[in-house]
């Protein structure tokens, strides 16, 4: 039969949840003790599974998303509904005496703020992860093992306060309690005793030696190579294996340099390779100095010194401005350049130092300065 009671709720206008006890033979679908009888008579196993809208009056998104509150207790059940991603405002959920062996389908539940998970088979709480708002955690006879990665989770639990974790292996580790209290510093309920002050004290002289003595590495054993474990037909297959890639490299470069071979067939090497563009213009250049030379030059090349010949050869090749009248176009198209008569106007920004003669202060100014040159045809 089915109990149900009214429970209270954090929220002002949440919807009153229900507490249920297991579900009636109707309710099951046909479960009998964790099996389903089949058409002919033959039984199955199935796994009961935890179903949220049990605590609901009535099953609609209306009142899952206002439901505070679950309790579904000793159930038998192995698994928990994907149901309970549609109650996004639990905070106090009961999970206590079934046979759950890990928390799963509760990321959607941001908000619970208590978790009872007392007389199941957690080996693990790393699906409680994401409830970063979690304040009491009680999973007391489960089979938590490895006191390490269970604090990796629990550690991410910023408000929790009250922690159960007794009757669980974990539990029976050396200096457990020590090490719960000094990671988890918020915890002020531990096991169902409170956390003294002589507690921390202790915890924080002790546990950080213990941490470093944890952290120094033995020495290991000296690695056996992997191929020593491996049996005669092995060797010999990794050995023909071998012998293949090796003569498939040795074809593939036979390859290569036939075909380079083929590719180099119609190119004539044997002559000298094509002269570059800057190569030929300075030998052009070079020929040119060397006529210029011979001008200056009255008998042959070798009559006359170095000296003389570089002398010579400069004083001809030395650059000369070209003459005013030459260049008179391009400063004709100066923007400031103007043409007066037979007069070449040009105006100059040039700087001015004045003297007030009132305040005895001196000024830079800058005016314009023109320039003019005569036109000589």
């Amino acid at each position: 039969q089915v109990r149900k009671r009214p429970l209270s709720f954090a929220g002002g206008g949440a919807t009153p949840c229900v507490q249920s006890a297991p579900c009636s033979h109707s309710q099951r679908g046909g479960r009998e003790h964790g099996r389903m009888v089949g058409t002919q008579g033959a039984t199955a196993p199935t796994v009961v599974t935890l179903d949220p809208y049990q605590c609901v009056p009535k099953k609609n998104r209306k009142y899952a998303s206002e439901c505070s509150e679950v309790h579904l207790v000793n159930l038998g059940a192995g698994a928990i509904s994907d149901d309970f991603q549609h109650f996004g405002s639990l905070e106090v959920v009961w999970f206590s005496g079934n046979r759950l062996s890990w928390i799963e389908n509760l990321d959607a539940n941001m908000r619970i703020r208590e978790i009872y998970l007392q007389d199941n088979r957690l080996v693990s709480l790393n699906g409680l992860r994401h409830l970063k708002f979690l304040r009491v955690l009680l999973a007391s006879n489960n089979q938590l093992r490895n006191l390490d990665k269970q604090l990796a989770t629990l550690t991410r639990f910023g408000f929790l306060s009250k922690l159960d974790l007794f009757d669980n292996p974990v539990a029976e580790e050396p200096d457990y309690r020590l090490r719960i209290i000094y990671h988890l510093p918020q915890v002020e309920i531990l096991d169902r005793r409170s956390v003294k002050g002589p507690e921390r004290l202790k915890a924080d002289e002790v546990v950080p030696k213990m941490d470093q003595v944890a952290a120094a590495k033995p020495e290991g054993k000296r690695r056996v190579p992997i191929w020593l474990d491996h049996s005669p037909l092995e060797r010999s297959c990794f050995k023909t294996a071998g012998q293949i890639a090796t003569q498939r490299k040795k074809t593939e470069d036979l390859l290569l340099t036939a075909n380079a071979t083929q590719f180099m067939q119609g190119y004539d090497l044997s002559g000298s390779p094509p002269e570059a563009r800057v190569i030929r213009k300075n030998r052009e250049r070079f020929e040119g100095h060397k006529v210029l030379l011979r001008n200056h030059s009255t008998g042959a090349f070798d009559s006359h010194s170095s000296a003389d010949i570089l002398a010579a050869a400069c004083t001809d090749s030395v650059w000369r401005p070209p003459t005013f009248s030459h260049s008179l176009g391009r400063h004709l198209a100066k923007p400031g350049a103007k043409v007066r008569g037979d007069v070449f106007h040009q105006s100059f920004l040039a700087p001015r130092r004045e003297i007030n003669s009132e305040t005895g202060k001196q000024a830079i100014r800058v005016a314009h300065d023109a320039k003019l040159t005569l036109l000589n045809g």
